[in-house]
């Protein structure tokens, strides 16, 4: 072989490794998982389980309240991370020891001071104005949770919640609420750090990915049917934000507060019960809870507590709740029902917005 053509072709495979080797890059894939409807993330798979998920549960012990949570920032997240591109990961970055406040830890949801200058709640002698009143050092910020957005395997987004309560107390043990204007004064400077912590942590997160900070807000009136909802939201993309205030509760059903809110459905809400509870000979019981944002009812979840005693009695009750979903005239709605028998979960159903369709899954 001619000296030159040996030491061309040498060079030339110099030169096809590192691009065959970048070709492989380029083709790695993630696994994720197929969604369990259209219009959901799918997760990424494996799934990775975050230590985050001990705090949570320690921060606050009500799971409806943790489920709404997260699953409220799913569906805004939507607005900004479509799930048609977009694959999910819990708490990549934001792990335990990141948020960790308590015994004068340095965590995120810690209090502002010396030695933790990252953390989102005001000072133990700092006052806040509530909008009615001066409190010191209150507590705004009771939990944080992450959402991280993929495309294939390049991170696309990062969405935060923040659980924030509407009242505080005051150094005489006296709730005090605050105005939703002093509210989102605190929430604009909060997702302003936030963002730059994460930007200045974390190298993965260039100011190239956008972040939503959105804010659940925690009903702490005991005697009010409302467990609370999200009620802002802020999205940074580079150096543009933009930001919208969001209208969102979950009513208990029945109750006075959901029948003055929505009295339509609530009539409906009567007649379905009425007709449920005659079934068998032992009244079967409807209770249930709506999620209401911007005025009307997005998610209705019913919960049917029925005593047969006889598999063709189980069968009658399942059969006929399908039929009496007809009463719910509101097809901009998504109607989950679950049936228990004695306790025990005998059937679930699903009437998805735009369709009088019910779909059944039953034990029988």
């Amino acid at each position: 072989m001619n000296k030159a053509v040996a030491q061309g072709k040498k060079a030339l495979a110099g030169f096809l490794v590192p691009m065959l080797m970048l070709a492989g890059c380029a083709e790695q894939t993630v696994q994720t998982s197929k969604p369990l409807k259209p219009g959901d993330y799918p997760a990424i798979l494996p799934y990775e389980t975050s230590d985050t998920r001990a705090k949570h549960i320690g921060l606050i012990n009500d799971i409806d309240i943790r489920t709404q949570l997260e699953q409220g920032l799913m569906e805004i997240s939507k607005d900004y991370f479509s799930p048609t591109d977009h694959a999910f990961q819990n708490h990549k970055y934001l792990n335990y020891d990141e948020l960790d406040a308590s015994d004068g830890s340095r965590g995120l949801l810690g209090t502002l001071r010396d030695d933790n200058p990252n953390g989102l709640n005001p000072g133990a002698d700092e006052d806040f104005d509530t909008g009615n009143g001066i409190v010191k050092g209150p507590i705004l910020v009771v939990d944080l949770y992450e959402l991280d957005f993929f495309s294939g395997s390049t991170l696309d987004g990062i969405a935060i919640g923040l659980a924030v309560p509407d009242a505080v107390e005051d150094a005489n043990g006296n709730r005090v609420a605050i105005t939703p204007e002093k509210m989102q004064e605190f929430l604009k400077a909060s997702g302003t750090k936030i963002v730059s912590y994460m930007r200045e942590r974390f190298n993965d997160v260039t100011p190239n990915v956008p972040i939503l900070v959105a804010a659940y807000q925690l009903n702490t009136d005991e005697n009010d049917p409302s467990k609370g909802g999200y009620i802002y939201a802020e999205y940074f993309d580079g150096t543009n934000t933009t930001d919208k205030t969001i209208s969102q509760q979950y009513l208990l059903v029945p109750s006075a507060a959901f029948t003055e809110s929505q009295p339509e459905m609530a009539a409906q809400f009567d007649t379905f019960r009425a007709d449920v509870a005659t079934i068998l000979s032992d009244t079967t019981y409807t209770t249930g809870e709506a999620k209401i944002e911007n005025g009307s009812v997005q998610k209705l979840t019913l919960t049917v507590t029925a005593h047969g005693k006889t598999v063709g009695e189980i069968l009658a009750v399942i059969q006929s709740v399908r039929e009496h979903l007809s009463i719910f005239e509101s097809e901009k709605c998504d109607y989950k029902v679950i049936i228990k028998n004695n306790g025990d979960i005998c059937a679930l159903m699903d009437r998805q917005p735009d369709s009088q369709n019910v779909q059944v899954l039953t034990t029988y």
